[in-house]
Formats: C-alpha cells, structure tokens, sequence
C-alpha cells in the first residue's frame, strides 16, 4: 500500500514517468520515518525512488518496506562504533563523512543506461552538506522537514536573526518576543536549544546553523504539515525573500505540504468512518493492553515523552505523585535519564499506589505500541512531549493533548497546538524547569474533567480537516503532484 493509502495515488497508467529521485533521510528512526512514507507517495506515479541509508541505520521494518515496494537501497558510510544514538540528531558531527559517496553514488546513477539519470535530491533539512553535492551535478535539492511549517520557517530564519545578533539566545534574553515571518511572536527561550546559549551544545548549534543556509538556498521543500493547518505560515514561507548567500534564483520557494507522515494504520483507521476506538492487536497479550481492556471507557490518560526524551528521577517520581493525586487513571511510559536508574523507578512507586494498582493506573519502563493505546476506547488524554509524530498520531485518533515540551522543536510545536490550534492544554513548569506533583494533578484533572470542552472540540475538528486533507484530491495529492509538475517543467 502506498503511504496514505491510495487517496493520494493517481496511478500513471502502464508508463514511467521518467522521474527518478535520489532520497536521503537523516539517519534517525522519525526521520527515516518522514521521509519514506514520502517516496512512497511518489510511487504510483511511476517515480523511480533510490533511497540513501546513511549509515545502514534503518530499521528492518523500513527496509522490508523497501523491498517490497521496488525501492531501492544504497547504503552510504559505516556506522561509527560506540556513537551515541538516542539524541535528537544522532551522528551529527560525523554524518558528513558520507559526502564523498553520495557523490559516488550520484555518478553512477546517472551512468546506469537502465533508469532515468537522477531528476533531483530530495534530503533531509539537517544533511545541508546535500545541498553541495546537488550543486556539484547541477540537479535541484529539495528539503525534508519532518516537523511542521512553523518550524521550518524557524529555521530559514535563523541566518537573518544570527546577522542582526538576536542568536545565539543569552539567558537573560529567553523570555524577550522574536518577529519570524510565519509565525506569532514568539519567545526567543522556545526556540530550538541549538540557539540557547545555556544549552552549551556549540558544536550542534554550529551543525544546526551549517544546515539553515543551505535551506535556504534550495528552490523547494517538503513540510510534515498539511495546507489547512497552517495556511498563513505557509503562505510566508512561500513568499518571503529569505537571506540568500547567493543572489541568483526567485525570493520565494516551492512549498508543498504533505503530512501527516505517520504510521499507514493511523491513517488507515481515519478513513474508516466516525472516530472509532479500536486495538490493532499487534500484541492483545501484553499487560498493559490487558490493564487497559479492563478500565472504563474514556477514562484513561497516556503518559509518555516518547523515545529520545527522558526525565530525572526526582521528575519522575514528582510526576507519579501527582499522577496519583488527580484521582484519575493512567498508563505512564517512563524512560529515566540513564539505563542504571531503571531499577530505581519500582521504589518510586507509593505503597498506596502498588496496592491500588490494577485500577488506578500502569507503569511501563518499556516500549508500546502507541498506535493501539490512542487507538483504544478507554484512553481519553495524552500528556505528551509534543513531538510531532506524536502530535499527529494523537490527532489522527482523536485524541486531545497535554503538553510538556522537552526538547528540539517541542516548545514551538506546544505553542502553537495550545495557542493557535487550541488543540492542546500544558502543563506549566517552575524554576529550573520543574513540574510539581501539584501542577500535574491541576493539569491532568483539567484535561480529564472537560470531555466536552473546547479542546476535546478542536481535536475532532481538526481530525475532520486532516482527513479531508489526506483523501483522494485533497491537499497532500494536490502537492505530490504539483512537485511532479515543477520537476517536469524545469527538466524540459
């Protein structure tokens, strides 16, 4: 099945289209995700996809997923040994080592007489260093963002706001309003921690910054957005005359929405009607499944900060205090800051809760399967990170949000979903970033005790644009076809 199911696809009929694209994802699980289920869409076209696997990071489902879609897969550079990957961009002071056979690449897909020589690039925004090896071959370089417009917007805008010395951000600048094109004013202490000077992450503000120019160079991008989210955000970014490095080529640039890139299920399951709670039974025997086939319907609230995130110890034992005091049920997902804390977290747990536990609430120290418990009618809140794969999936099932931002583009994406789309409630964090166990109950019972409120509204209206989106000429097939058309047009 194509990504997004075959709404999106209008089949090329028994030819090729001639197009063949070279795509790069970041090698990290979410972006690996992003961007496939992006050459997916191309597919029925009749695109030919090769798929750049730096690192040979790709997980086996992707690349079964590959193979049975006639995708294929060059692996580019060896995977460093003992480098760390659970960080928001694993390998990057070492991921432009593949530059050199990506170009190698480049060349012999040209000088294969049996496909299409190579239409254009399409690489992830944080492998800038892509951007170089398009120019080398004179071929376009289209950008992936697997975030959402405003973040993209963020980022081209960064090489303006670090010429008039707005960036890096000081510390005692972090509550002072930045103006980016796109967006509403916006804190400059919810901008990316590669800009916060108390971060001290130089050389990953360094990369960060390495990749906005370039960004802005390119002639095109692709955002995990979808048009009637963010019609003015993406109005502006295709419009506004970003700093160029270069004088040469248009103000403006292509902008073509296509998400949400999530999972086929979530989408599968969109389409299927009204709003239904159902389990995909992957895994019906794992206990947390079984805890959750035995609570009320609506009564559940899901807690997780996804796979990078992780909290302190004294964090998570101040939110399963306050998780308890709101008196309301929950599956909490908990992943402590190192893999020694594991052990740590049983005695966390309050004897009231150990003895109450099958109907108050479920911990997890270890992976589900998030699709089948937003997917299940006893789950009815997410206190999330506000990752944007999260975001979506929690939309895509209906399903109203909590947020608690922790790091990359999780303050602007809360910003938006609790100002602008009014989709989310948050939960508010003292010095040092801190959460009281009193500020968890207050926001989890808000969230709970509102199932007809405002927010629980837009999530179902916002559910009912998206699937409009993502249907068969809708806005996401509208934009792959629209990329076609460009490529075509510059090619002849």
């Amino acid at each position: 099945m194509a990504a997004n199911g075959d709404a999106v696809a209008a089949p090329v009929e028994g030819q090729k289209s001639g197009c063949h694209l070279l795509v790069i994802p970041y090698p990290a699980r979410g972006h690996n995700l992003a961007t496939l289920q992006l050459a997916r869409m191309f597919l029925p076209y009749g695109v030919r996809i090769t798929v750049g696997n730096i690192f040979d990071n790709m997980a086996q489902d992707f690349l079964d997923i590959c193979r049975a879609e006639d995708m294929t897969v060059v692996n580019l550079g060896v995977r460093p040994a003992d480098h760390p990957v659970n960080t928001n961009l694993p390998y990057f002071d070492v991921v432009k080592r593949v530059q050199g056979e990506t170009e190698q690449l480049v060349e012999r897909l040209n000088a294969d007489t049996e496909s299409p020589p190579l239409t254009c690039i399409l690489s992830d925004i944080f492998l800038g260093w892509t951007q170089d090896v398009a120019d080398k071959f004179g071929i376009p370089r289209y950008v992936i963002c697997a975030s959402m417009g405003k973040v993209m917007a963020a980022l081209l805008y960064m090489p303006e706001l670090a010429a008039q010395g707005i960036l890096p951000v000081e510390p005692s600048k972090t509550s002072e309003l930045v103006h980016i094109p796109g967006l509403q004013p916006t804190r400059c202490g919810d901008l990316s921690p590669a800009v916060q000077t108390a971060s001290g992450l130089h050389m990953y503000t360094e990369y960060v910054y390495g990749c906005c120019q370039p960004a802005v160079e390119a002639p095109g991008c692709f955002i995990n957005s979808f048009y009637e989210l963010e019609p003015s955000c993406i109005d502006s970014l295709r419009s506004h005359p970003y700093r160029r490095a270069h004088s040469q080529g248009p103000n403006g640039r292509s902008v073509f929405p296509v998400g949400p890139l999530v999972h086929d299920s979530y989408l599968e399951l969109l389409r299927s009607g009204p709003t239904v709670k159902r389990c995909s039974s992957v895994e019906p025997e794992a206990p947390y499944l079984k805890w959750l086939d035995m609570q009320p319907k609506d009564s559940v609230i899901f807690v997780s900060f996804g796979s990078l995130a992780s909290l302190s110890i004294q964090q998570i034992r101040e939110l399963i205090l306050g998780l308890e005091a709101s008196s309301h049920r929950f599956l909490l997902v908990i992943r402590p800051t190192a893999s020694e804390d594991a052990d740590e977290i049983l005695p966390l747990l309050t004897k009231s809760f150990e003895e109450q536990r099958l109907s108050t609430g479920f911990v997890q120290s270890e992976w589900v399967n998030q699709f089948d418990v937003l997917s299940h009618r006893a789950v009815c809140g997410f206190l999330s990170h506000c990752g944007w794969n999260s975001t979506f999936e929690s939309i895509c099932r209906g399903v109203p949000l909590l947020g608690w931002p922790i790091q990359a583009d999780q303050k602007l994406n809360c910003r938006f979903l609790v100002d602008e789309a009014k989709t989310a409630l948050e939960v508010h964090k003292g010095p040092n970033a801190f959460v009281s166990r009193e500020e968890v109950a207050r926001a989890v019972r808000q969230l709970m005790t509102e199932p007809e409120g405002e927010v629980r509204a837009n999530v179902g209206k916002l559910r009912e644009q998206l699937k409009e989106a993502v249907s068969k000429d809708g806005s996401v097939q509208r934009s792959i076809e629209n990329f076609l058309a460009e490529i075509r047009s510059s090619n002849n």
